[in-house]
């Protein structure tokens, strides 16, 4: 299918995430909220006069993708950049201009209008909310035209009609001509045709692609049906569970898939031959909760290709040992354990009182030894040992000064992660020409080619500043100027000194030893440590092996972090207040099971196509 001369990039989504938090019952007080994952990590560009499919599963998080880029849902962590603005930034009339300029038809024309309203008055409602036309001859006027480029045609004689005089396909056309009455720069199309009549299908697609050729509008265009996808997209996404598992061309895609997710789905297309071969690509089990994603690939526990590398969890391994009688009444397990407790990479069997922890170890060690080499999962276990689970290591966090310099760098380096101007297609990219800090201030310097340029990095830089110190940045406080230079080409943004609290600092001292100490292994125990948490201003660890390795921890972590502050590496680091053991009420023994700890895996470019999958990494 046939792309616009133009690629100019109108939306850009980068780390889009959206999660939603489960109402908690009364038992639950206390606890961490459960979060469901509907979107997690998502990145996709839509460029100038193209269609951008995304097809998946049901629940795969595609609709709330599509909520998201139209701003009926904010995102908890990630951006989307329309012509340059960071939606989730937007306020007041920027908001009501945003809106106007993307627009949304819905699954299902049975519930998006409005029965009590004539099409007349279902189409001019987008030109009275934006106030478009100057006279109601005109929105009049601008209704017939976008009905007529709907298909309505004579489109007169429907005016007066209310949605069940209509049939199924003339209300999705009544759908499209009112996103389109507006003249829209994005239309989000959420399974348009999927409650339509096969019949009519092609129909409205033709419409839509016709539409597009007319007036260059791109869409992203939300499906389930791969066939659809096909026949509309220029570039096809795929979704799985809440991520975008393989994006590229659509030809490329559909005639060379390279994620085992896609290969299944597009083996499950039915073939209208039949004498040809058509082996469909069966995969195991159903879709994981979004509430409790697997950690590395969240297609491995289904998929047919899965190997040692892919992210194996302690729940795994559960599942492999009740599917092989290593738990039935009479197994070792069984008598010497009392429970086992799943814990991301982690599996911990925690034994009765008085059970032997060398008995149950050498049966763990002798199982894995035997079964390694016929199944992955065994390849990917890291380390097996003993842990006494009746103590933890405590870091109690306070807040952190920061000096007006601390801050200004702390803003630098969060805009540079986010602005990657330099890049081609990036929204900023020819706006912004340079980014500079010296002491307490912050230059961005703008192309002086016209005063919008300028106008519009004050403006992100003000929505930045203000968004992110109401969420997650309280420290973005300190900000106190955000001006443009008399000359036209510099915004300089002015901080004072600031403070970031103890929550924040207790986030960032575990993202310090969970990216520093444990991948470096620091003082050979960096691999020992179990799963870091953190509970407001304190982090709780604990450490397998023998007792002598909770003291070496305690000292190896003040020295650690007392380095890294007195340095000025990471300031977070100074900000600690206190490292002890501290004594806590449980089993007094267990044996751990650790899997190799691995990230989700990034898009890796295969030819034309970009694939999140690890057997590709090379």
């Amino acid at each position: 299918m046939g792309m616009q001369p133009t690629t100019h990039v109108i939306i850009k989504v980068r780390g889009l995430k959206k999660y939603f938090e489960l109402k908690k019952g009364f038992f639950s007080f206390g606890k961490e909220p459960i979060k469901v994952k509907a979107v997690d990590d998502v990145n996709f560009d839509i460029r100038s006069g193209e269609v951008l499919g995304l097809v998946g599963e049901s629940g795969c998080g595609k609709t709330t993708v599509g909520r998201l880029l139209t701003r009926l849902e904010d995102p908890t962590e990630g951006f989307v950049f329309f012509l340059g603005r960071d939606i989730a930034l937007l306020e007041g009339q920027d908001v009501k201009v945003f809106r106007r300029n993307i627009q949304m038809v819905f699954q299902d024309p049975y519930e998006s209008l409005n029965p009590r309203t004539t099409v007349l008055q279902t189409v001019m409602e987008p030109l009275i909310n934006h106030n478009i036309g100057d006279t109601p001859e005109d929105k009049i006027e601008r209704v017939i035209q976008a009905l007529e480029d709907a298909g309505l045609a004579p489109a007169k004689e429907y005016l007066n009609r209310f949605p069940h005089e209509l049939s199924g396909g003339q209300r999705q056309r009544v759908s499209v001509a009112r996103a389109l009455v507006i003249k829209p720069k994005v239309i989000v199309a959420d399974e348009p045709v999927s409650m339509l009549d096969v019949s009519i299908r092609a129909g409205v697609l033709n419409l839509m692609l016709d539409l597009r050729d007319k007036y260059g509008i791109p869409y992203l265009f939300i499906t389930h049906d791969i066939a659809v996808a096909r026949y509309i997209s220029d570039r096809l996404a795929v979704m799985y569970l809440g991520r975008v598992v393989e994006i590229g061309e659509t030809d490329s895609i559909i005639q060379s898939p390279k994620h085992p997710y896609t290969q299944a789905l597009i083996s499950a297309v039915p073939v209208p031959d039949p004498d040809a071969k058509h082996g469909r690509i069966k995969i195991k089990g159903e879709v994981p909760s979004a509430a409790n994603v697997p950690l590395g690939c969240r297609f491995r526990p289904r998929c047919p290709k899965a190997f040692e590398e892919c992210g194996w969890q302690g729940e795994d391994l559960v599942e492999w040992l009740e599917e092989n009688g290593d738990l039935s009444p009479d197994s070792v397990l069984t008598t010497e354990v009392s429970k086992l407790h799943p814990d991301e990479f982690v599996l911990g069997f925690h034994l009765k009182e008085g059970m032997d922890l060398e008995k149950v170890l050498g049966f763990v060690r002798e199982r894995t030894s035997q079964t390694r080499d016929a199944n992955p999962m065994f390849r990917a276990i890291d380390r097996i040992d003993t842990v006494l689970t009746d103590r933890a290591i405590e870091i109690r966090c306070d807040s952190a000064e920061l000096s007006a310099n601390d801050l200004a760098a702390e803003l630098f380096m969060e805009l540079e992660s986010i602005v990657r101007y330099k890049e081609i297609d990036h929204p900023m990219h020819g706006i912004i020409t340079g980014m500079s800090r010296v002491t307490n201030k912050l230059t961005v310097d703008v192309d002086s080619g016209t005063a919008e340029n300028l106008d519009t990095i004050e403006a992100f830089l003000k929505d930045f500043v203000k968004h992110y110190r109401k969420m997650s940045r309280p420290e973005f406080r300190g900000v106190k100027t955000i001006s443009s230079s008399s000359s036209g080409r510099t915004v300089t943004v002015t901080c004072d000194a600031s403070k970031e609290p103890g929550y924040k600092v207790a986030k960032d001292v575990s993202r310090l030893i969970a990216d520093i100490y444990v991948k470096e292994d620091m003082d050979g125990l960096g691999g020992l440590l179990l799963p870091i948490k953190v509970k407001g201003s304190r982090i709780t660890v604990k450490i397998m092996g023998p007792d002598e390795n909770w003291k070496k921890l305690q000292s190896s972590f003040k020295d650690f972090l007392r380095a890294k502050g007195e340095s000025g590496e990471h300031r977070c680091a100074a900000a600690v207040a206190d490292i002890s053991i501290k004594s806590i009420k449980g089993t007094h023994g267990a044996v751990v099971v650790k899997f190799r700890t691995v990230v989700e895996p990034p898009q890796f470019d295969v030819g034309e196509q970009q694939v999140a999958c690890y057997l590709y990494k090379n």
